[in-house]
């Protein structure tokens, strides 16, 4: 945060959440420094503004809420993996239009449709500030998936991102495009990507998790970053 910003206290359910909240900002704090220049400047702006932090502290701990309520071990991380899918969904228009040459009329369309009570720059600012907000929560969930050594989790939501990655694709050249041949041969493989979505999403759901160990060099920064207790917190 902001170096002498006052804000209100948060309220938390549980201590529970309150931890999850303490090991998310940590997180936050540790990317900072990381290696990723996107990282680094998206946690680097979020921490550094005292009204960009109080958005996503409050979004993040919403975000954690139903984490926060399960006791279960296993409630808990099919309760993360949800919020990491809520995430993607978040990131992926910005995602898109940084990873696609698009015109500015085919941008205007996809904007008008995502954002149709808004102009054009009130649009993309307010998409802009929900990608900030999103890959900073998923800095965080990523984070204590980690913590939490659930291999499966990391499996299944990259299968998840990558596919809606090609189904959201799909969606937006169906939106931007103005060729209907084209558009009627991607419905149809746009049925099919939806259909590996929702297996994939079932598994998320339901696909119990596998705890391993990770290796040494992880264990040994976890170990030296003080932070195992948030383990405590999660499966007392």
């Amino acid at each position: 945060m902001a170096h002498g910003e006052v804000r209100e206290v948060l309220r938390f359910s549980s201590s529970r959440h309150r931890q999850l909240m303490t090991a998310s900002e940590h997180a936050l704090q540790d990317a900072t420094e990381s290696p990723l220049p996107r990282e680094s400047r998206i946690a680097s702006t979020i921490l550094g503004d005292g009204r960009k932090y109080r958005e996503w502290e409050l979004r993040h701990a919403n975000l954690l809420l139903p984490v926060a309520e399960q006791r279960a071990k296993k409630r808990q991380i099919v309760a993360l993996r949800d919020a990491e899918v809520q995430l993607v969904h978040r990131r992926a228009l910005f995602t898109y239009l940084q990873t696609h040459d698009l015109s500015d009329e085919q941008r205007a369309r996809l904007f008008r449709i995502f954002h149709s009570t808004l102009d054009y720059q009130e649009a993309i600012l307010t998409e802009h500030r929900h990608y900030m907000l999103a890959v900073s929560s998923h800095i965080s969930t990523d984070y204590i998936i980690d913590v939490m050594r659930d291999e499966t989790s990391a499996r299944l939501l990259q299968q998840y991102e990558t596919t809606f990655a090609r189904y959201f694709e799909m969606k937006c050249y169906v939106a931007s495009s103005r060729d209907s041949h084209c558009i009627e041969l991607i419905r149809t493989s746009l049925r099919d990507v939806k259909g590996q979505l929702l297996r994939i999403r079932r598994r998320i759901e339901t696909e119990a998790p596998v705890v391993d160990r990770s290796d040494f060099h992880k264990q040994e920064l976890l170990a030296r970053s003080g932070r195992y207790e948030i383990q405590n917190y999660l499966y007392a």
